[in-house]
């Protein structure tokens, strides 16, 4: 009996072997495929186009996805190099590796999303990922599983590189992240760990969100918009990172609304603010590097507690060390604090125990500001800072230098394709008709390109795409879109009126400069409908892609115009931002500057908002000149008021909403001719470099 159960269960067996490879012949006849292979590796190669295509390494399948289709749990997947156009889908728990990152393209061509994970165990490695869709949570990479791991892979172009949403323990290792709206996003997941990745040129490097236990360790976070943002996040830690070069008026570390946040032995250097921290519990910083940050090295916002900062050295930094808004509460202890250009400590009725600290002088900190660089200001009844150390104090700080082998950065280069019609004869870019204008020859090529005559920062190509506007590639021009946020009040639009903006446009005409502004008659200007009118940080990211861009990565009008922002309430009172990888954005709370302005006609105000801030987006950055974004200038017969009040500039904060224009540095000692320094180019080639202080 056992005999023939035996027998007659492998009669059953080879008619169903039998029948499933005469299903799977019949259903890829067509395209010349061989039976499924039985070996632990299969390969890829998108030269083998005529086939046959059997996995083997001398006769690849063509495309990735055919591989993935073919393969079981535990297999590889091995890649050659070329150009792999389509989107993939992981369903089983293999490991995709492609020989050479830099050779090895997997290009999503803008599809919403490149490659989706769906499934555990998965390894992906040596891939350059790029162009996914521009539309929200679109992506290089989805993660939607567990246990998963991205190693040295380069994500580029795509509105989110990485984004793992409710999934746990996942690696991101050795990755570069380029030129993306944000590098990684982490939302409602834990215990996922990101190590020796390197960000460059995003909007926001790494966005934790609503996710615990998660860890940064040896990652080099530079040029981005925001380095990272931990937004109602638990149990996280930074260990060994180089936080550094980031924009100049936000930049830094922020941390919103978070408990237990550990910020170990790192550097953090030369961005807007070092450390931003917002309503936050029990956040630890310990053995770090802050210096030579722009505005402050450390500043507490909306009253947090338990902040506690020990064995650091925070020194060189351009405007404070610390400053502390009210009902603060935060330790400092054991560490170096020296040479900050302004306070040490600037305090807003915060409770602040700053004992045993080294204050650049054996006999401690200043209160009447004769001795620069070591002030406290503040109330010293709640600000303890009795005793301190007489002399520097050693063996605190990070155990390293400020550049390792790991954070070498990759910079990768898109060539931006303006298509102008018309007849072209040499096919060098622009139209016969423009180059006639312009006394081109229409039949020599020209490298339009990288002309500039004006050097105003447009290129030929973009003065020729332009030319419906009026430019002209021999005179300046500057093009400003302004969109507006409907406002709470519907009695109170916060459109500008052309005649606030006509002074705009006369404050530039002096300098031989034309500005083209934009409130719907070039083609953008628009009014945005947000039913919920709270803005964080990361918000206005968005509101940038779906408005200004209009989700498409290759808009055109990305790198000619400046974008600027009118709401009600910002997160910050009107600050520029990245809104993708360089310095091109800014954001003005009208009604909240209105409320700190009250006497202040408000068109006035508009209008020294968008010029200060236009400035900034022309090159006219804080670490450029002293007098530039600096509050305590703002203060009259103050020590920085005497210092740059000669600096009659709207960059000059004690100016901003009355002197609606630029210094031309003839006003005497203090002054600075903002015209000479500004970069017309600065505004779509940010580069933020380490100063030589």
């Amino acid at each position: 009996m056992k005999k023939r159960y035996v027998f007659y269960s492998m009669i059953i067996l080879f008619i169903l072997i039998n029948s499933c490879t005469t299903a799977y012949t019949k259903q890829t006849t067509v395209k010349n495929f061989s039976p499924m292979i039985t070996n632990n590796t299969i390969y890829v190669d998108d030269d083998n186009i005529e086939g046959p295509w059997d996995g083997t390494k001398e006769y690849p399948f063509q495309y990735i996805t055919d591989g993935i289709s073919n393969s079981t749990n535990g297999d590889n997947i091995y890649v050659f190099p070329g150009i792999y156009n389509k989107t993939i889908t992981i369903d089983r728990a293999i490991s995709l590796n492609g020989e050479d990152k830099k050779s090895t393209i997997i290009d999503g061509q803008y599809t919403e999303t490149i490659i989706t994970i769906t499934i555990d165990k998965t390894t992906i490695e040596n891939f350059t990922i790029r162009n996914s869709g521009g539309n929200k949570n679109n992506s290089a990479i989805k993660i939607e599983s567990n246990n998963n791991k991205i190693i040295n892979c380069s994500i580029y172009r795509a509105r989110i590189g990485i984004l793992i949403k409710e999934a746990v323990n996942n690696q991101i290792d050795n990755c570069s992240f380029d030129t993306n709206g944000l590098g990684i996003k982490i939302y409602h997941s834990d215990n996922n760990t990101i190590t020796g990745c390197c960000f460059c040129h995003n909007s926001i490097g790494i966005h934790i969100e609503n996710s615990n236990q998660n860890k940064i360790y040896y990652c080099y976070i530079n040029t981005n918009g925001i380095s990272c943002i931990l937004e109602g996040s638990k149990n996280s830690q930074i260990f060994h990172c180089n936080i550094s070069n980031n924009m100049v008026n936000l930049g830094g570390l922020f941390i919103i609304n978070c408990i237990n946040i550990f910020v170990d032995n790192s550097i953090i250097s030369h961005n807007g603010a070092g450390i931003h921290i917002f309503s936050s519990d029990s956040v630890f910083i310990n053995y770090c590097e802050i210096n030579l940050n722009t505005h402050y090295a450390v500043v507490l916002r909306t009253p947090s507690k338990n902040i506690v900062i020990s064995n650091c050295n925070i020194k060189n930094n351009f405007r404070y060390a610390f400053y502390f808004e009210k009902m603060n509460s935060c330790k400092i202890s054991n560490c170096n604090i020296y040479n900050n250009s302004i306070y040490a400590i600037y305090s807003k009725l915060s409770y602040i125990n700053a004992k045993l600290n080294y204050w650049g002088s054996p006999i401690g900190p200043s209160f009447n500001f004769f001795r620069k660089n070591n002030g406290i200001m503040g109330l010293t009844n709640i600000i303890k800072f009795f005793p301190w150390s007489l002399k520097l104090i050693k063996n605190i700080g990070t155990n390293w230098h400020k550049n390792e082998p790991f954070m070498e950065k990759e910079k990768s280069f898109f060539k931006k394709n303006i298509v102008i019609p018309g007849l072209d004869s040499d096919l060098d870019g622009t139209p016969d008709y423009w180059e006639e204008k312009w006394g081109y020859d229409p039949f020599v090529w020209e490298d339009h390109a990288n002309l500039d005559p004006d050097n105003d920062g447009l290129n030929n190509i973009e003065e020729c795409y332009t030319y419906q506007w009026n430019s002209s590639p021999i005179k300046k021009d500057i093009f400003l879109e302004i969109d507006w946020i409907d406002s709470e009040d519907p009695n109170n639009s916060n459109k500008p009126s052309a005649e606030s903006l006509d002074k705009l446009v006369s404050i530039f005409e002096g300098k031989n400069i034309t500005l083209h502004y934009d409130i719907g008659n070039l083609g953008g200007g628009e009014m945005i409908h947000l039913s919920n009118h709270t803005f964080s940080f990361a918000k206005m990211t968005d509101v940038y892609w779906d408005y200004f861009l209009h989700n498409n990565l290759n808009n055109p009008r990305k790198g000619i115009f400046h974008y600027c922002i009118i709401c009600d309430y910002c997160p910050d009172l009107n600050y520029p931002f990245f809104g993708w990888d360089q310095l091109d954005s800014f954001a003005v709370s009208i009604k909240w500057i209105k409320e700190y302005k009250p006497l202040i006609p408000k068109d006035q105000l508009l209008v020294g908002a968008v010029v200060h801030h236009l400035g900034h987006s022309l090159g006219l950055i804080a670490d450029k000149y002293g007098g530039i974004d600096n509050l305590i200038a703002a203060t009259p017969f103050s020590f920085q008021w005497w210092e740059y009040h000669n600096y009659k500039s709207c960059m000059n904060y004690y100016y901003k909403y009355k002197i609606l224009s630029y210094s031309d540095g003839t006003n005497g000692r203090g002054d600075f001719d903002d015209w000479a320094n500004m970069n017309f180019s600065y505004f779509k080639n940010t580069v933020i470099e380490w100063p030589d202080n």
